[in-house]
């Protein structure tokens, strides 16, 4: 075969077209990460999955974010949490085969459904839910770490229960890093032992990672270019508005209804939550800010 030649798990020939939009988007993927220091993975994955099949997305999205996530892990040893990530470690291998399961099993439309409902609840919840109440107790590393291992096999989206992990435990802020990203690095790694073992992963889906390192290393140097000169809070707003649509265009595509019958709820409910609690969340930010 043909080194430029790129098959999908199912064997059919990718397309030129699909291929260099996968190119372009994963340059979204780095300057997202790099400029916002989240959301990289959870908006590019809609965008992918788009124009590749979800056996195809998820293992490069887990790829890319496993080779981000060593580097920070080295950089933030020091101040890692190591106990409670090993143990949201271990219990992620427990979710880890009931994610490869739907992504080997389930139709790939129900799952494009199931990631896109998902990236919209949880930008509602990054958006509209200032905080969680404090709850330092260890043992919650277990549920969270298993749903995760879930979630970041079937969609490589592993973040959000890490990252309410580090808030109901109110780890400092050091902590917090250290902690998730020692946990992503283990977590994507054992999840592309998965995939590679079970068939998912292939040499097509590395060779196209390998396509878009020079789109990605642009998307990071114009993340840290627009990071300087852009408020993180403005920037913040504008991913998830684009999440919303994304996560809103995948179930467009995946279910067949028109883009307003999809669109239009999802803003109708973000307008009408953000003047019932866009200003009290906004004062309840800004003093936790100020402490």
């Amino acid at each position: 075969m043909d080194f430029f030649s790129l098959l999908t798990p199912d064997g059919v020939t990718l397309e030129t077209s699909a291929v260099l939009i996968v190119v372009a988007v994963m340059f979204l993927y780095t300057f997202v990460g790099i400029c916002a220091g989240f959301g990289g993975g959870l908006t590019a994955m809609p965008l992918i999955t788009m124009v590749l099949p979800l056996k195809m997305a998820a293992p490069m999205s887990v790829m890319v974010g496993t080779a981000t996530a060593l580097y920070a892990t080295w950089l933030s040893r020091k101040e890692t949490d190591w106990k409670s990530a090993l143990v949201l470690i271990v219990f992620s291998l427990a979710g880890i085969p009931v994610g490869l399961y739907a992504l080997s099993y389930l139709p790939d439309h129900i799952m494009k459904i199931g990631l896109g409902a998902f990236i919209i609840l949880y930008s509602f919840y990054s958006l509209f839910v200032p905080r969680l109440p404090v709850y330092d107790k260890r043992w919650i590393a277990a549920p969270m770490g298993a749903i995760a291992g879930a979630l970041g096999a079937a969609f490589s989206t592993n973040g959000p229960p890490v990252v309410m992990y580090g808030m109901l435990r109110n780890l400092a802020p050091a902590a917090f890093r250290g902690t998730l990203n020692a946990f992503f690095t283990a977590n994507n790694i054992a999840i592309i032992g998965g995939l590679a073992t079970s068939g998912i992963l292939t040499i097509s889906t590395v060779k196209l990672v390998m396509f878009c390192i020079p789109t990605m290393i642009l998307g990071s140097l114009v993340g840290q270019y627009v990071h300087k000169r852009i408020s993180v809070k403005v920037f913040r707003l504008m991913v998830f508005v684009l999440l919303i649509a994304s996560g809103a265009m995948l179930i467009k595509g995946a279910t067949g209804i028109s883009a307003a019958s999809a669109l239009l709820p999802a803003f109708g409910l973000l307008a009408v939550l953000q003047l019932a609690f866009g200003r009290k969340v906004a004062a309840i930010r800004a003093a936790d800010e100020a402490r």
